[in-house]
Formats: structure tokens, sequence, C-alpha cells
């Protein structure tokens, strides 16, 4: 049996703002990936390039792209199955204890 390291891709992906120090601009979203095995980087402005720069590593491993990953991966809309997210919750007061 093969290992699992045999077809694990592994990319570690950075997501930051650039811009918007003047009061009220919003500034532009940047990011980085990188293939760790390889140390190949792409930088981009749009979460599609994820997508795009993960496929060919993943399909070097023989996982097909074309699978119903990519599917979810690329799908914005919330599904009609998909749990409502937690509702923020406020911070809790630490007190000490009174000697």
């Amino acid at each position: 049996m093969p290992l699992l390291e045999d077809r694990t891709a592994s990319f570690i992906v950075r997501i930051w703002r650039e811009g918007g120090e003047a009061p009220g601009a919003l500034g532009d979203w940047r990011g980085s990936i990188e293939h760790v095995h390889s140390g190949q980087r792409a930088f981009f402005r749009d979460l599609a390039a994820i997508v795009q720069f993960m496929r060919p590593h993943l399909a070097d491993l023989g996982i097909d792209t074309a699978s119903r990953f990519w599917d979810l991966m690329a799908d914005d809309s919330p599904s009609e199955d998909a749990p409502a997210p937690p509702a923020p919750r406020s911070p809790r007061r630490r007190t000490t204890p009174r000697n």
C-alpha cells in the first residue's frame, strides 16, 4: 500500500490587503500560493487563481481535476444543505477570585 505522502500535495496560501491607507479606503486584496514540494509560487488578485495554480500539481498525483472537488471549490453560493454560520460570540470577561 502506497504511503499517504505519495498522493499528497501541500500548499501555503497567504492573503493580505494592500493600500487603503487613506481614511475610508478599503484597499485591494492580494495573495500568494506556494507548492511546498517544488517551491513554485504565484501571486494573485483573484481567488480563482488558487484553483488554477493547484490543478496541475494535483493532476500530477493522478487526482481527477474535473471531479466534484473543483465544483465545490469554485461554488460561491451557499448550499441549501449547508448549516448557517455560527453567530459571533461576545468576549468573556475573565474574573479573578477575591481574597
